[in-house]
């Protein structure tokens, strides 16, 4: 999870206890630090959706501009967030429901190209990002934690089956229709917020806002720069309090991450969080948090959610495959692994 440095863990996403109110008391606090003499002035404003908190920080701009600027993003994220949500009245929640049906349907332009691009790295990445796991995510009960929690583990009968479904339909799209050989839906969600990230970047640059940072949960994509330096985040510790680094980010560069800690409920005893592994059905074992930084935020998005299903030892290869070259994973046991670029970018702090 990326947050600014000196904030509270929680700062910059969602509570694990699903709990906004305690996330934007940690994003107050945040914002405490966030000013230094010499900078210009940073206009900051906070809204809830996807299910997380959502920050702007303009800078270099008037009260008005800024406040136009985040009424304007928010209008966009409240339309994303109904529109590219898997279950509901949606466009993508309607085209599941024919699709779990067994009838194809007519996508939107927009959706059209956000499912393509999800189909494009399933097939890079192997299968180990896979926009196809809705059934399983449905029987989970994660596709919406901010209204309810899960109770317990789907049996393994249920599990076999909605994995074999996921698994074994076929997708076929083709001038706006979608289609698939057997019932399917579909889940955006491990593309979306970075999809959601380039949407925000290009309105702020369109009203002429060239200074800002947008932040959704974790995720985060910097607009030019913070006056004479490059908007700096701070990358949260999975394991406590506070961060492990800071990344200096340049206009347009994304970071992303992808984390167990972030969603989850308890079970018998035992934590079970939202990630899920396409080839298991379950969630993924072995690695606790991945960052992903790189100028492509959909690509940064779903890499590092398939980093994670994959991970340390198939990093390396599926990393070079996926096109990505500065990662950071954290396994389970706390060891780390940082290719070159995110070697010479991150600035550890103090243990």
């Amino acid at each position: 999870m990326i947050g600014r440095p000196g904030a509270s863990a929680r700062a910059g996403g969602r509570p694990p206890d699903g709990s906004v109110g305690q996330a934007l008391v940690a994003l107050a606090a945040a914002l405490l630090l966030a000013g230094c003499q010499g900078e210009p002035r940073v206009r900051q404003s906070s809204l809830v959706r996807f299910g997380t908190i959502v920050q702007l920080d303009i800078a270099g701009t008037d009260a008005g501009q800024a406040q136009a600027g985040a009424a304007a993003i928010d209008a966009l994220y409240a339309r994303l967030e109904s529109d590219w949500r898997s279950f509901g009245d949606g466009e993508l929640g309607r085209a599941n429901e024919r699709l779990a049906a067994g009838e194809p349907v007519l996508l939107s332009p927009e959706l059209h190209r956000l499912v393509a691009r999800s189909l494009e790295i399933r097939d890079r990445s192997g299968g180990l990002f896979d926009p196809r796991v809705g059934t399983l995510v449905r029987l989970w009960g994660f596709e919406d934690l901010a209204r309810r929690t899960p109770q317990a583990a789907p049996g393994a009968e249920a599990l076999a089956a909605a994995r074999e479904q996921a698994r074994l339909a076929s997708l076929r799209l083709e001038n706006g229709r979608l289609s698939s050989d057997r019932p399917v839906r579909l889940e955006l969600a491990g593309i979306a917020k970075g999809s959601a990230l380039a949407a925000g970047a290009a309105l702020l640059r369109a009203r002429a806002i060239d200074q800002a940072l947008v932040t959704i949960g974790g995720d985060v994509l910097a607009i030019g720069r913070r006056g004479a330096r490059p908007w700096r985040i701070g990358v949260r510790d999975p394991f406590g309090a506070g961060i492990i680094g800071t990344i200096d980010l340049a206009d347009g560069e994304a970071a992303v991450t992808s984390g167990t800690y972030e969603r989850g409920f308890e079970s018998g005893g035992r934590r079970y969080h939202h990630l899920l592994d396409p080839r298991t059905g379950r969630p993924a074992e072995g690695t606790v948090a991945v960052t992903v930084v790189g100028r492509d935020p959909e690509l940064a998005n779903a890499a590092a959610i398939a980093l994670l299903v994959a991970g340390m030892g198939e990093a390396p290869e599926l990393a070079a495959t996926l096109g990505v070259d500065c990662v950071l994973m954290i396994g389970a046991d706390g060891s780390r692994w940082l290719d070159d670029c995110m070697t010479r970018r991150l600035v550890t702090s103090p243990p």
